[in-house]
Parts: C-alpha cells; structure tokens; sequence
C-alpha cells in the first residue's frame, strides 16, 4: 500500500483517500474511505483540512491535475470560502447517533453474555445428572430448548452472537450447547416450528451423552487410536441411547440423533454403516454442525480452522458426507464469514465478525480495529449501514500483527449463542 499526499482541491468522486486527523476529530465513520459524493470534499474543506492521503490501488479515478482542481471544484462544490455547513453538521448527527447506537449493541451483547454463561451452567448440571436418570436434569434440559426455541422464531430477527469462551474443563458443554444453538438455527432456516426445533435441540444437545462411558485416554489421545481404541471409541452412540433409554421422557426423534449422529450420507459413518436414506431429518442437521463445530474447535487450538476456512472445506472436501440441501442452507445463513472469522475490509481496515442474521448473512456485524479507540469501546457496525463497503479476504489469527491480534482478541474457542439482531431492533426503533 502506498499513500500519496494530495491537497483537497485534487479530490473527485472515486478518489480513496485517509484522514490524518484521530476519529473523534472528524465526522466520518472511517477514516479511509472512498469519495462518493461533492458534499464529503466540502465537509473536509469546512474541517479546515489541506490534504489528505491518497492511495491509487484503491481509488476508481486518478486525482483531478494539480492545475485543473481549482477550476473543477469550483464548479462541483461552489466557493470553496464558503463551505456548506448543514452538510457537516447531518454527517456530525448521523455519527452521533451511530455511537449510541453502539452504546446499546455493547449493552445487548453484554446481556446475550450473561445469558450464555447461565445456559453453559445449566448444560453442566444436565449432563453431570442425566446418566443417574434424574428426571430434573432432563426436565431442565427441556425448558432451556424451548427456550432457544422460543427466541428463533421468525419474528424474533434472532442472530447469531459470537461469544467468549475458553478452552478448558468446560469444553465438552460449549460444544453440546454449541450444537444445539446451531442446529436449532440450521432447522428453522429448514423450516422447522418451534416443537420440532426442541425436539432437535434435546437430540443435538445430548449427542455425545455416550462418550461420557468412553475412557478420557481414549477419548482425547493424540496419537492415531489403535484398531480396538477405534472400536471402543466408536460405541459411544450405542453408550448415549443406553442412558438416556433409562428416562420415559427422551423422544424418539432425540434418541435417533444420538444412535445416528456419526452416519454419513455416503454409507461411511458409523455405528451400522447407513446411508442417506435410513438417516433422519434430525440426524443430517447435527451432522453437519457436529462436523463444523469440530473442525472450529479441535482439542489442539493450533489445529483449529478458522470458521470460514471450516465452511470453505466442508463444501469443498467433505460435502459427499452431508445432505447437500442442508449444507448449502448451512453456509448461506451462516455466511462466507461466519462469526468468528478475522476479516480484511475494502478500505483496508481490519475487523472481526461478531454476530450475523441469516436473514442477511453477506452483512454480518463487525468489531473493528482502531487504535484510537479502547477495545472496550471498539466500533461494531453493521455492514447493512455501508453498502459501498465489501470484505476482500479472511485473515488466520496467527497472521495478524500482535497490536491487531491483542485488540481485537480472536476467541481461542469459536462458541455461539442466539440474540436479537442488531436488523431487528433497528426495525422496530423506526416503526417506533
């Protein structure tokens, strides 16, 4: 990238320029940005700037001739002497509103947070209880689906929140909490209601309930499992079905998700080797997101991929094991980028996906790396907002320089929860 200095009379529509001034000392949103329009050259003339940074990979035209600018913004933008201040003073308003509007994200992210912690809380002493045949646990276990379920109902604009979450002792109910989260979006995009999306939900949440039975050496070896570790290894869904058959209340339907989850379209998975046609309806969709939250999350963090890299091989490697229709519906409601994925911006600018609505998934929301501002206080904005904007690529976490890297945090553990999308409220606040 190479910038060149150019005084503001060289400007024109198309022209990619950068602000030296900080971004509480402008009334832009960025601080790069292309110029689009005559009343964004006025504005930076009435902010009494000279010049401003100029870069040629990036701008559409080339800047006017230092001896054709004055004559050529003259006849744009009027008198350059007498600047349009109603222009600044909307752009001034507009940011204003957009920062409260942050205030209010930060505010509902911190309660979707406090939300996700208790249902982890919850899973924990689900599935510490559920194998003793307690009936409370199960119970439990049934009010936090519907629950979700109740919250992913079309008029609800629900979206899917990254959330903080680490490796560790509690690996094991982030994963199950994760995949019934997923599942249960998975299903509603399939077009699920809301009874069968519990009952999903409960298969999902409980899939790997028979591992619980399998010894932790074999479970977590790093090595390749011998012949009879892989036999072992693989009764946990017969193991699951035995203990949750103790229980009058399991539904035939959240049986079958955890007696099939590793049967494969093609006839390769396991226990019995079944394809497509004896899989069910519940069992395809855990799969698929079994597999994802699996690759996103691998019991070697340095292993993991990145959310979007995990999309990107199970389309491209792995789409013979999966139903092909709930794949696709998967990937387009989770998006190129799903939450989790560090991203490069048109602008050059550097962000993290935080949250995106399968009603719109090609605009996720975005934290965006700005120095000037404290993390805690970071810029998240939906991509709705800035059409001209567009991502250019994803970035691996490892390949991100250490400011960057430390401010924007890239979760060691890509865990999701549900939350009212920022589309949403805003929806309501102007019906409002």
């Amino acid at each position: 990238m190479s910038d060149h200095k150019i005084t503001i009379d060289r400007l024109r529509e198309g022209v990619f320029i950068r602000l030296d001034q900080k971004w509480f000392e402008h009334p832009f949103l960025f601080s790069s940005f292309r110029i689009s329009n005559p009343d964004q050259i006025r504005t930076l003339m009435e902010l009494g700037i000279s010049d401003v940074s100029w870069d040629p990979e990036k701008s559409d035209v080339q800047p006017l001739p230092p001896k054709q600018a004055q004559t050529h913004e003259q006849k744009k933008a009027g008198p350059q002497t007498q600047p349009a201040g109603p222009d600044t003073a909307k752009l001034w308003a507009v940011k204003r509103e957009r920062i409260a509007r942050l205030r209010l994200r930060r505010e509902k992210n911190e309660e979707c947070e406090k939300q996700f912690q208790k249902s982890v809380t919850e899973v924990k002493g689900v599935m510490q209880n559920i194998e003793a045949g307690s009936r409370d646990a199960f119970e439990e276990s049934d009010r936090l689906m519907q629950s979700i379920a109740a919250s992913l109902m079309p008029e609800k604009e629900a979206a899917l929140q990254l959330m903080n979450a680490k490796f560790g002792q509690e690996n094991v109910f982030y994963h199950s909490l994760n995949v019934a989260v997923l599942s249960m979006m998975l299903g509603r995009e399939f077009g699920l209601d809301s009874d069968m999306m519990r009952l999903l939900g409960l298969g999902a949440l409980f899939h790997d309930i028979g591992k619980s039975r399998i010894p932790k050496k074999v479970l977590y070896k790093t090595a390749p499992l011998t012949r009879a570790e892989l036999k072992f290894y693989q009764l946990h869904p017969r193991y699951g079905v035995d203990i949750l058959s103790k229980l009058d209340m399991v539904s035939s339907e959240a049986l079958q998700v955890v007696y099939q989850h590793h049967e494969r379209n093609d006839g390769s998975g396991f226990p019995d080797g079944i394809d497509s046609s004896g899989i069910s309806l519940f069992t395809k969709i855990v799969s698929i997101v079994d597999v994802y939250d699996n690759h996103c999350n691998r019991f070697n963090p340095r292993d993991s991929l990145t959310p979007h890299e995990a999309l990107a091989y199970m389309f491209g490697c792995q789409r013979e094991l999966f139903d092909r229709e709930l794949l696709d519906l998967f990937i387009q409601y989770l998006g190129v980028y799903p939450p989790g994925t560090i991203v490069r911006l048109s602008n050059g600018l550097t962000g993290m996906v935080i949250s995106v609505n399968p009603r719109q998934a090609l605009h996720p929301s975005l934290m965006i790396y700005n120095p000037e501002i404290p993390n805690t206080e970071a810029l998240i904005f939906d991509m709705t907002d800035e059409p001209d904007l567009r991502i250019e690529c994803s970035i691996r976490p490892s390949q991100l320089p250490l400011e960057i890297h430390d401010y924007l945090s890239p979760r060691t553990r890509v865990t999701y929860y549900v939350s009212e999308s920022a589309a949403g409220r805003k929806d309501r606040e102007d019906r409002a």
